[in-house]
Formats: structure tokens, C-alpha cells, sequence
């Protein structure tokens, strides 16, 4: 899972509700390094803020869209504080959006929805899935 949040707090929040659920995830502050991350190491979710610096998380979307096709299947997950948050969301087809500020509930939710523990993080009686 790839966390793309320039706000410390926010990102730290985030990547420890995803250690909780037992998933794995890279950071990214901007659009920018998102980019290059998710170009180099396409993630299972994007989890995105929209306010970043230099490229905005729009701008990653689209840019990342263009140059990888296949990046369409993979559900984004907008958390965001801009007040047009969910019309941007919709447009960008993401999977879910929260506004900020979230509960960690909600945003526990939508992770769980659409990401799967790491196969690096044991599963008691459960037979690993092939890839």
C-alpha cells in the first residue's frame, strides 16, 4: 500500500492503522516522489491526500494513469481536507474518500475493504494465496 500524505501527523497515523491491520505500506510526501514509488513498485491502494506540494495528489493520479494503464485497477483511497474533496474523489474514481478530519473507524474501514494483510506478516491456519 502506498501512503501519500505530506502532513507528518496524517502519514504517521496512517501507516500505524495499517501496521495494526497487519499491512504493509510505503510513504510518499508529494506527488512527485508518488510518481516515481508507485511507477517503480505498483502498490495494491493508493491511500492519497489531494493538498500536497508541487505535484498535487491529482496530478499524481493522472500522470500515473497515463504512463501506467494498468493503474486504473488500483483502488485509491482520498483523505483530504479540501472542501471539494468528494466531487474530486468521484472524478477521479476513487474507491473511497474520507474528509479530515476522520475517525481512525472510518479509515480502518475503508482500508480493510480494499487491502490485504502483507504476505510478510504470518496468518495463523490460513494457506497463502499465489500470486
Amino acid at each position: 500500500m502506498l501512503v501519500v500524505e505530506d502532513d507528518d501527523a496524517t502519514r504517521g497515523l496512517v501507516v500505524q492503522v495499517l501496521e495494526d491491520a497487519g499491512i504493509a505500506s510505503i510513504t510518499a510526501l508529494d506527488g512527485a516522489h508518488a510518481l516515481r514509488t508507485s511507477l517503480a513498485h505498483r502498490p495494491d491502494v493508493v491511500v492519497l491526500d489531494l493538498g500536497l506540494p508541487g505535484t498535487s495528489g491529482v496530478e499524481f493520479v493522472q500522470q500515473w494513469r497515463e504512463r501506467d494503464p494498468d493503474a486504473r485497477d488500483v483502488p485509491v483511497v482520498i483523505v483530504t481536507s479540501d472542501p471539494q474533496g468528494a466531487a474530486i474523489a468521484e472524478q477521479l474514481g476513487a474507491v473511497e474518500f474520507l474528509q479530515k478530519p476522520f475517525d481512525i473507524e472510518s479509515l480502518t474501514t475503508a482500508i480493510r475493504a480494499h487491502a490485504y494483510p502483507s504476505p510478510a506478516v504470518p496468518t495463523v491456519g490460513v494457506p497463502s494465496r499465489s500470486r
